[in-house]
């Protein structure tokens, strides 16, 4: 019982640790950089009367888009009550598949905003790469703090 205890206790501690060293880590890297003077290569295109670089902006851009992305939601959602009220797919199931879309959109936001602000693709790809490193580092986080 005490190796338990002792063991729930040390991984409590180091994620307060993490999470400290993590928080250090952003203030360090937002007071370090100028970042309040970036001003976008698509902002400077446009303050100068010239039109962005069109792609997934001008596909964003339409209300057909919006609408064909609302209905697949609906009917998805919709699909996917009826079959948990079905019994056909349980909880956990659902959980996994809200949490596999949340950071599905999460990582293809952090593409296309950055994308959008005139970052080149290598870049944004490594934005995106940080941005699952940090939902994996969430994930370990959540399992080593529920299991025990």
């Amino acid at each position: 019982m005490w190796e338990r205890t002792m063991a729930n206790t040390t991984y409590l501690a180091s994620t307060v640790l993490m999470g400290l060293l993590g928080v250090g880590v952003v203030l360090f890297v937002l007071r370090s950089r100028r970042w309040r003077r970036y001003v976008p290569r698509a902002a400077v295109a446009v303050a100068a009367g010239e039109r962005p670089a069109p792609g997934l902006t001008e596909f964003a851009g339409r209300t057909s888009t919006w609408t064909a992305t609302y209905i697949a939601l609906v009917l998805g959602f919709m699909f996917g009550a009826m079959a948990y009220a079905g019994g056909a797919i349980t909880g956990p199931v659902v959980i996994g598949a809200v949490v596999a879309l949340v950071a599905g959109f999460l990582v293809a936001g952090v593409y296309v905003a950055m994308r959008d602000n005139g970052r080149p693709s290598a870049q944004a790809a490594a934005g995106s790469a940080v941005a699952t490193g940090m939902l994996a580092v969430l994930a370990i986080t959540v399992v080593l703090v529920t299991t025990g």
